[in-house]
């Protein structure tokens, strides 16, 4: 999926930008990217207007927050569309909402992803307990990596967290890449892993 490249309000096609910038800044960002059919609806008070058509979505992910947000949804029932409204949500004002009924999320297409160093910068982040105080955790879980009671290195973290992605229908192999660049440092044997990079990438 490419990155979108702008908005077009005249009619319900176009694409969505956004990024989060407020709370802990990570080395290096995650991107999430997503296209899909959509009703838009626009209320002009005695009217209300409906349109139907594809949108494509796209949202930098530059800080812990949210990182952990898109976290949290990986093994939701409901990631692919808790997924999206976090994207749409920054787009919708008193105005402009966007629905996506049952049928039309089934065409949805949606990931989260980022390069194998965008996940050792999370837990370097982490690690290096550059986390800012006002830090809110989505759940208990993730709090846990936060406070690290375990003082678990760099290396670790990075393994725990692509453990956690790398089977989730959200996020793409990036998750599985980070975790085989830090087996290979640490001179792991890389056959299995390798073979479930090849099978994410080609699905």
């Amino acid at each position: 999926m490419s990155e979108a490249a702008g908005a077009d309000d005249a009619d319900a096609a176009g694409a969505l930008e956004g990024e989060t910038v407020d709370g802990t800044v990570l080395p290096r960002s995650f991107l999430v990217e997503g296209s899909g059919p959509v009703t838009v609806v626009r209320d002009q008070g005695d009217v209300v207007e409906r349109t139907e058509g594809e949108v494509t979505i796209s949202r930098r992910l530059e800080t812990l927050e949210g990182f952990a947000t898109f976290w949290n949804f990986r093994d939701l029932k409901n990631w692919k569309r808790n997924a999206i409204r976090e994207v749409l949500e920054d787009h919708e004002d008193d105005i402009t909402r966007y629905v996506i009924s049952d049928e039309q999320l089934e065409q949805w297409d949606v990931q989260a992803d980022g390069r194998a160093q965008a996940f050792t910068g999370v837990a370097e982040t982490i690690v290096d307990d550059e986390v800012s105080d006002d830090f809110e955790a989505p759940s208990q879980h993730f709090l846990a990596y936060v406070d690290n009671p375990a003082d678990r290195d760099v290396d670790e973290m990075t393994l725990d967290f692509a453990g956690d992605l790398k089977t989730s229908p959200l996020w793409g192999p990036g998750a599985r890449l980070a975790e085989l660049v830090v087996r290979h440092a640490n001179r792991e044997d890389l056959e299995g892993h390798t073979e479930a990079l090849l099978e994410e990438i080609n699905r």
